[in-house]
């Protein structure tokens, strides 16, 4: 029994095929692990200094993590102050337009 033209070339694309991507599996493991290593790391990490927001690289093993600090209650006090003063705002200037007639 032999083989048809189109096993001579599918047998040989395929094993192609599988030793590239047995090739990229390691590479991809190994970013795959730094990424999550990254991910726990910076998870853990609390804004003591109470910054809104502040931009900082983090160096991690052999690679740098970008990494921005937040306070989520300050952002949201922040709005609910700038809400308020345009409340306040408006309030006033409805009141002054109203004793000029």
């Amino acid at each position: 029994m032999g083989l048809s033209i189109e096993s001579i070339i599918a047998i040989p694309c395929c094993l192609t095929i599988l030793a590239q991507t047995t090739g990229m599996a390691l590479p991809l493991a190994c970013d795959a692990k730094r990424a999550a290593n990254a991910n726990a790391y910076t998870s853990m990490i609390e804004n003591r200094s109470g910054y809104t927001y502040q931009y900082e690289t983090i160096m991690r093993e052999s690679y740098e993590v970008p990494y921005v600090y937040t306070c989520p209650q300050k952002i949201v006090e922040s709005l609910s102050l700038g809400r308020d003063i345009i409340s306040m705002i408006k309030t006033y200037r409805d009141h002054n337009s109203g004793s000029d007639e």
